[in-house]
């Protein structure tokens, strides 16, 4: 089906007129963006064949302009379009996060609280950070337990070569609400704070949020060691 054949009512630029575009899904925004699809296939059809190539949006970013083009509708110039405009989303968050310091557990715990607050499984985050304490970043890194998830810091600090940090903070949330760390919880991060060393990398702290929260730097003996990054505290 052509978009021409498509009601007017349901075509992207329409709806956004109308509605808004918050009212658009992921489709339709990218649809908006790419403008037009194929002779064969409309621009709603070659949206969908470009999100079967990604596991979720956010991982849009990191699809590079040979393997968009890859995909049967999608040329140099709408693979540059579309990264451009992603590009042009990430600085505008960047932007705002340069004003967000956490210069300690308490600020972590407050920040978070919002984002996994009635969750009913755990949640891996990690933070990054620049050398003046400024928060680059956000990345939710895997769902589910997080004994079972990741034991290496690959994930963790692939991010944190693109993103060009300087520190990191981990933390997870537990659903029941207890934030006392397991045997496992401390055995991983241990295990994490060593691969950093090697990485380049400074792991600044690992914090559980439930009821309150739990410093991994403040309450175990994980963080004696001083890494000389003096915006954060461990209170």
């Amino acid at each position: 089906m052509l978009l021409k054949e498509i009601p007017v009512y349901e075509r992207p630029r329409e709806k956004a007129l109308k509605y808004g575009l918050d009212s658009l899904s992921n489709n339709e925004l990218i649809a908006i963006i790419l403008r037009t699809g194929t002779k064969d296939e409309n621009v709603l059809s070659l949206t969908n064949k470009l999100f079967k190539e990604v596991d979720r949006i956010s991982d849009l970013k990191n699809l590079s302009i040979t393997e968009l083009t890859k995909i049967k509708g999608i040329g140099k110039t709408k693979a540059i379009t579309l990264l451009s405009a992603i590009e042009l989303g990430f600085r505008i968050i960047n932007d705002e996060l340069e004003d967000i310091k956490l210069t300690s557990a308490e600020n972590v715990y407050e920040y978070l609280l919002p984002k996994v607050k009635g969750l009913k499984e755990e949640h891996l985050f990690a933070l990054y950070l620049d050398a003046k304490g400024n928060l680059i970043s956000c990345k939710l890194l895997t769902k589910g337990n997080i004994n079972s998830t990741i034991i290496d810091g690959k994930l963790i600090f692939k991010w944190g070569y693109k993103l060009s940090a300087t520190a990191i903070i981990l933390s997870h949330n537990h659903p029941s609400l207890d934030p006392t760390p397991s045997i496992q919880d401390l055995k991983y991060t241990e295990t994490i704070i060593k691969q950093a060393g090697i990485a380049g990398f400074i792991i600044l702290d690992h914090i559980i949020i439930g009821n309150g929260y739990y410093s991994m730097k403040k309450d175990s003996k994980l963080f004696k060691k001083s890494h000389g990054f003096s915006l954060y505290l461990s209170a």
